[in-house]
C-alpha cells in the first residue's frame, strides 16, 4: 500500500520545490514512478516504504547512520571493510542484514551478495527473510517479478542477475560456484555461544575468517561484519582494533543518570519480594522523582520502547527492568557492548536474611560430590518465597561417598521439611543414587532422589544464576561463611566450584519444578 504523505514528504526533503514538477510529470508507484527513485536515493523512505513490516518503529539516529555508512559504502569503487558493533534488540541485523543487501540488489548496486553466519540455519533466516520482502507487493509492483529459476534455501538469483546465497562458517564455506566472486560478504552471529566458550572452535573460527572468509572476495568485495561483543577476546573484538577494519560502535546507554543512589531506592523497592505491589510502587517512586532519576540520561533507541504498548511506559524505564531481569552480566555484554573479563569474580554483594521466614514450608537439598583430589563436595539446603531463594543451609565438606551419604541422612533429619535431594551425577550416575536411596529407608527417613544431569558448560550453567544473585532474589545463611566465600569468589578460572554449583542446581530446581529427571 502507498503512503502517499511519507512519499510527498521525502521527495520535499530531497528536492524542495521542484517536487510539485516531479509529481505531475511521474507515476507514483511502477518502475519509473517515484517511489521507486526515492527509494534508491533515500534507504531510510526504502525501508519504510517496502518493507514496512520490519520497520515500524520510529528510526533512531544510529539507524540512520548505519544505513547510510553501509549503503554508501556499496557504490563505492574500492573495498570496504566495516563492522558494525551494537546492542542486542537494536535492529542491527534487520538494517545490516536484511534492509541493505536487499536494497543493494533490487537496485543493483552489488552482483553477488553472500551471508555467513555460524550455522547454516541462521544464514538461511536471513536470505529467508530476503526472499519474503523480493516477493513483496510493492516491490514487485515498482522492480516486476524478482523470482527466479534459482530459488532455494542456499541460493537465489533474481530476475535481474543479481545472486544471493547463504552458508555457516562451521559446516565449511560453500556456494561459492557462480561466475564471480562475491562483491558483498555479510558476516552475522559468527560467534555464538558455543564458540565463545570453546577455544577449539574460536581457533577454527579465527582460522576460517583468516585463509578462507578473508580469502573469498577480491578487490573490490565489501565486508559487513555484525554483532554484539560477546567476549572480550572474541574475534570481533579483534577485528575491531585491526586497522584495515572501520568501526562503528553503539551503546544501549549512552550516559547513566547523574543521581545512582536514588536508582538505589527504587532498586529497594523493585526487589521487595515480600511486597505483592512492588512493581506498581517501584513505578510510582519513579513517576514521583522521574525527573531526577533521569537527569543526565541519554540513550541510544527511544523508539524501541513505544509508549502506547508498554506496561510501563519510560525508555531508560524499561531498560532498568531489563537489567533487573537480566542481570549485570548480560546487561554490560549485550547492551553495552563491555564484556566483562571472564576471570572477574561474579558475585560480589551477596543478601543475607535475618530469620530464615517461618511461611516456607518445603525445603530442597542439592548435592555436588567431590570428584576427589582435594575437592570438597556441595551441599545446599533452601526453598523458595514469593520468587525469592532462601538458603537454609550452605555446606561444603571433604567427604568420600559413605560420608556423603551419611551427611544427607543428617540433612533430612535435621530439616525433615526436605522433600526432594538433587543430585549431580556426572561422576557416580546411578551407583551413588541407588545407595543414597538404601540408606535413607535403612534410617527410616526416605526421601526423592533425582538426578541433575549437567552437559552444558559449567560456566554457563552457573552463570544463569547471576541474575538472581545480582537482583537480591537469593538470601544466604551468615553462619555459613565458607560456603557463601566461595559462592562470592567465584569466576570462570577459580580452583572451587562446588558451592555454586550446589546453589545453582537448587535454584534452577526451586524454578522449574518439572526438573528433567531420570
Amino acid at each position: 500500500m502507498l503512503d502517499r504523505g511519507l512519499l510527498i514528504a521525502t521527495a520535499y526533503k530531497h528536492f524542495g520545490n521542484d517536487t510539485e514538477l516531479l509529481l505531475s510529470n511521474y507515476p507514483l508507484t511502477g518502475p519509473n514512478g517515484l517511489r521507486r527513485m526515492l527509494g534508491e536515493i533515500d534507504p531510510e523512505y526504502f525501508c519504510k516504504a517496502y518493507l514496512t513490516d520490519q520497520f515500524e518503529r520510529e528510526f533512531g539516529d544510529y539507524a540512520r547512520d548505519i544505513l547510510e555508512i553501509l549503503t554508501k559504502s556499496v557504490q563505492t569503487n574500492s573495498q570496504e571493510k566495516i563492522a558494525v558493533v551494537a546492542p542486542r534488540e537494536h535492529g542491527k541485523s534487520t538494517l545490516s542484514t536484511f534492509a541493505v543487501p536487499t536494497w543493494a540488489a533490487l537496485y543493483k548496486k552489488k552482483k553477488f551478495i553472500f551471508f555467513i553466519s555460524a550455522n547454516g540455519d541462521t544464514a538461511a533466516n536471513f536470505l529467508e527473510k530476503t526472499k519474503k520482502a523480493l516477493c513483496k507487493i510493492e516491490i514487485v509492483e515498482d522492480f516486476g517479478t524478482q523470482k527466479g529459476t534459482v530459488w532455494n534455501a542456499d541460493n537465489i538469483c533474481l530476475k535481474n542477475g543479481v545472486w544471493i546465497a547463504c552458508t555457516g562458517w562451521k559446516s565449511g564455506i560453500r556456494g561459492i560456484n557462480k561466475d564471480s566472486r562475491p562483491d558483498l560478504i555479510i558476516l552475522d552471529d559468527l560467534e555464538d555461544k558455543t564458540v565463545i566458550e570453546s577455544e577449539s572452535l574460536r581457533k577454527k573460527l579465527d582460522d576460517c575468517f583468516r585463509s578462507e572468509i578473508g580469502r573469498l572476495g577480491y578487490y573490490k568485495t565489501d565486508y559487513f561484519y555484525i554483532g554484539t561483543l560477546l567476549s572480550d577476546d572474541s574475534l570481533l573484538a579483534r577485528v575491531t582494533k585491526e586497522p584495515s577494519w572501520r568501526t562503528v560502535f553503539y551503546k544501549c546507554v549512552i550516559t547513566f543518570p547523574e543521581n545512582e543512589t536514588l536508582w538505589e531506592e527504587w532498586r529497594k523497592i523493585y526487589r521487595n519480594i515480600y511486597n505483592e505491589d512492588r512493581m506498581d510502587d517501584a513505578y510510582d517512586f519513579y513517576l514521583e522523582h522521574r525527573r531526577e532519576l533521569l537527569k543526565g540520561v541519554k540513550i541510544l533507541w527511544a523508539g524501541r520502547f513505544p509508549k502506547k504498548k508498554m506496561g510501563y511506559p519510560g525508555s531508560y524505564y524499561n531498560i532498568m527492568l531489563e537489567r533487573e531481569a537480566w542481570g549485570e552480566d548480560a546487561f554490560w555484554k549485550e547492551a553495552q557492548n563491555e564484556p566483562r573479563n571472564s576471570k572477574d569474580k561474579k558475585f560480589q554483594n551477596l543478601m543475607f536474611y535475618d530469620e530464615f521466614p517461618e511461611a516456607i514450608k518445603t525445603l530442597k537439598l542439592s548435592i555436588d560430590p567431590s570428584e576427589g583430589k582435594g575437592d570438597s563436595s556441595g551441599y545446599c539446603c533452601g526453598g523458595e518465597l514469593n520468587g525469592g531463594y532462601f538458603i537454609k543451609e550452605g555446606k561444603l565438606a571433604l567427604h568420600n561417598p559413605y560420608q556423603l551419604m551419611d551427611e544427607v541422612v543428617r540433612f533430612v533429619k535435621d530439616y525433615p521439611e526436605i522433600d526432594e535431594i538433587i543430585l549431580e551425577s556426572n561422576l557416580f550416575k546411578d551407583l551413588l543414587k541407588d545407595e543414597l536411596v538404601k540408606k535413607l529407608i535403612a534410617n527410616d527417613c526416605y526421601r526423592t532422589v533425582t538426578h541433575k544431569h549437567a552437559h552444558e558448560n559449567k560456566y554457563i550453567r552457573i552463570m544463569q544464576i547471576e541474575p538472581d544473585i545480582t537482583g537480591e532474589k537469593v538470601f544466604f545463611n551468615r553462619i555459613n561463611v565458607s560456603f557463601n566465600e566461595q559462592v562470592k569468589d567465584y569466576s570462570k578460572t577459580c580452583a572451587h566450584d562446588d558451592a555454586p554449583d550446589a546453589l545453582q542446581m537448587l535454584i534452577c530446581k526451586l524454578k522449574r519444578p518439572a526438573f528433567i529427571i531420570k
